[in-house]
């Protein structure tokens, strides 16, 4: 049985022994210089470790292995069908191995001007990994940022007029040239067809030729969809006496002629959708490889997603929307620290003219304006000529031609939502917002970005802030994460994020910010905002009189009072107050608004180290209602020190000057805090 290390050493070719290991460049990123150490264990396991930062999951990826091919497994571990380890053979000349993978073959895929864009290898026993030519000789093992292109491209573009075959693998395209067939296929095999490749048959005659298993069948229908509309039509061909998981290579080799072939591809019936749609799809989710999230906000805005952010006109949203495309054209980290992906950004928007509003904010935020499309219009061809509209979001063909020009493209912003419904879609019936948004999440889900569609917020009252988008449910209902923009009521010139469901991960910490400076821009704040979309709106609901508070509030004393002989003794680590916390079952999110009433301010003792809690210096007593009736007298400072209170005391201010020491009434009972 192979050894683990065998198996990543022949993973990368460039590996050379460095003392106890071996070194080599990192395939998960363009590594110049090794900066991969791999050394194996004494139970047999690899360690690797990359010194530019990738993580085991990106340099397993990128060596198309697994986490666990990093562990020896032992005899009764049993794998899943089809991933059973096998001994290695000899070389494919006959002659014997050495443990490892021989490469047996290379194929090249080149642009139109027949340049080398990448290279496919394929190994015995039968592997495959893509590299590109590194300037100045040598390989990068990783096709990260590569254009994509069908095989064979300059012989497609050479022979114009011939129809094309479809297969599955570099093998069958160079066997059926050998008989005078033209034949592409891409790389990666089954399922990994895209538009980018459908888009060089446009116009074309398709014969789309399926190996004999389920993932022929489904990879050739995805050829096929692609390219309805696209190429002139699209034929599935059918090969007799295939044995199972045979390819067109097996065909030819029992005896199949270039005669036969065409006469079987002439004969096969133009494809359409219908054709396909023989019975339902059933997916065995056994057979579904689960993968992790991807962020472009970690925890926040989700890749691949519809996001939804919520908020009355005038509230800020087009500027926050502004941030963000900032952020992402020039890969500055988001406000919470976290990285934020570098790319372009597709701007749908209606309600800012882009000279005097769009482009200013832009600049304002020091935005990479080579990296922001603003999307307004699309081109139609009827009857009566060649005319431009407005775009909406049931323009799905031209969303879809935007993101194939820009296939870096990480966000799409809508501005507002309820502009590019489309003039036939009523905004409050569900199945006619779905009908529109439900597309727009499947091509979102298709080619990656993060979708962030902003909806104003009724002006009726509610008790639960999803519910106040404007117009249908289907809204919030559609959209994996909502946010909600509101100006914080104490401070008409603050603006608070925050967080409203999250289907994709924890309910999030909200943030604060402000639009400050000329021309405007946003400014944020460091501390994270423990107030939900929820709280905030009950706070703006109730009345402004006082009013008596739930269990919450008597919870949030309770950790007040527990965080102050925490801090006592002096600056504790927040990690460690976040340990204390938990241990003594206290929820994080009340500690923060522990926090807040004492005034406890975070602070850095190094510019990179941690974050410590230390309780204010300042030693004035306030006087605070236990029932979250915060006192609001002018005088509470001078109440306190008057009445010599130390902090703790428990007594009842009926007013600004009169102290009793025995409450009347729990309601009416307030505490001498710090």
């Amino acid at each position: 049985m192979t050894q683990p290390i065998e198996l990543i050493l022949a993973k990368l070719p460039d590996a050379k022994k460095s003392g106890t290991g071996w070194s080599a460049c990192c395939p998960a990123h363009d590594d110049q210089q090794p900066s991969l150490s791999i050394t194996e264990g004494d139970d047999g396991r690899v360690l690797l470790k990359c010194h530019g930062g990738c993580s085991i999951e990106e340099i397993c990826e990128a060596m198309g292995l697994k986490p666990t091919d990093l562990f020896v497994l032992s005899t009764s571990t049993v794998l899943p069908a089809g991933r059973e380890k096998q001994e290695y053979r000899g070389h494919a000349n006959g002659q014997k191995g050495n443990g490892q993978p021989q490469i047996v073959a290379t194929y090249d895929y080149r642009d139109e001007r027949g340049e080398l864009l990448f290279q496919v290898v394929r190994y015995d026993p039968k592997d495959f990994r893509q590299r590109r030519p590194k300037p100045g000789g040598g390989w990068v093992w990783s096709v990260k940022g590569v254009r994509v292109v069908p095989y064979r491209l300059p012989e497609l573009l050479a022979r114009p007029d011939d129809p094309v075959f479809v297969v599955e693998g570099e093998k069958d395209v160079d066997n059926l040239g050998r008989i005078g067939v033209l034949a592409t296929c891409n790389a990666g095999g089954a399922g990994k067809w895209t538009a980018e490749h459908a888009a060089f048959l446009g116009g074309r005659r398709v014969y789309a030729t399926r190996d004999n298993d389920d993932s022929g069948l489904r990879h050739i229908e995805q050829v096929a969809h692609s390219l309805q509309g696209n190429a002139e039509w699209v034929r599935i061909v059918e090969l007799p006496g295939l044995h199972a998981k045979g390819d067109v290579s097996d065909w030819l080799a029992a005896g199949g002629t270039k005669q036969d072939l065409m006469r079987l591809a002439e004969a096969s019936p133009i494809w359409t959708p219908a054709a396909s749609a023989s019975g339902p799809v059933l997916t065995c989710l056994a057979d579904v490889e689960p993968r992790p999230i991807s962020w472009l906000w970690p925890e926040r805005v989700p890749m691949g997603r519809i996001s939804l952010l919520v908020g009355r006109p005038g509230e800020g949203k087009s500027f926050l929307t502004t941030d963000m495309a900032a952020r992402v054209t020039t890969g500055t980290p988001w406000p919470d620290g976290s990285e934020c992906p570098k790319g372009s950004v597709i701007l749908i928007s209606a309600e800012d003219d882009p000279g005097d509003t769009i482009r200013p904010r832009l600049d304002a935020h020091y935005a990479d304006l080579h990296r922001v499309h603003l999307l307004s219009a699309v081109v139609r061809v009827d009857s009566e000529g060649r005319y431009e509209r407005m775009v909406t979001l049931a323009d799905l063909d031209a969303i879809e031609a935007a993101l194939e020009r820009l296939p870096d493209c990480r966000l799409i912003i809508v501005d507002p939502v309820g502009s590019f419904l489309g003039g036939r879609t009523d905004a409050h019936r569900d199945n006619e917002v779905r009908a529109v948004l439900a597309p727009i999440a499947k091509l979102a889900e298709k080619h990656g970005p993060a979708v962030l569609v902003v909806a104003h917020r009724r002006k009726s009252p509610g008790s639960i802030a999803d519910d106040l988008a404007l117009g249908s449910r289907a809204f919030t209902g559609i959209a994996r994460a909502v946010w909600h923009l509101t100006r914080d009521k104490e401070d008409r010139s603050r603006r608070l994020l925050l967080p409203g469901k999250n289907n994709l991960a924890e309910e999030g910490e909200g943030l604060a910010f402000s639009i400050i400076g000329q021309p405007p821009h946003i400014s944020w704040e460091r501390d994270l905002v423990t107030m939900s979309a929820n709280e905030a709106l009950a706070a703006e609901n109730s009345n402004r009189g006082e009013r008596k508070a739930g269990p919450g509030a008597t919870a949030r004393n309770q950790a007040a009072e527990w965080l102050r002989e925490l801090l006592a003794s002096g600056p504790m680590e927040t990690a460690k107050v976040k340990e204390e916390a938990k241990a003594a079952g206290y929820a994080w999110r009340t500690l923060h608004r522990a926090k807040d009433e004492l005034g406890v301010k975070p602070y850095r003792r190094e510019f990179s180290g941690p974050w410590y809690w230390q309780l204010p210096s300042d030693s004035t007593c306030q006087v605070v209602s236990e029932h979250e009736r915060l006192a609001s007298w002018h005088d509470s400072e001078k109440l306190a020190k008057n009445a010599a209170l130390e902090p703790g005391t428990i007594g009842t201010c009926q007013d600004d000057s009169t102290w009793h020491d025995s409450p009347s009434e729990p309601e009416d009972r307030v505490q001498v805090t710090i």
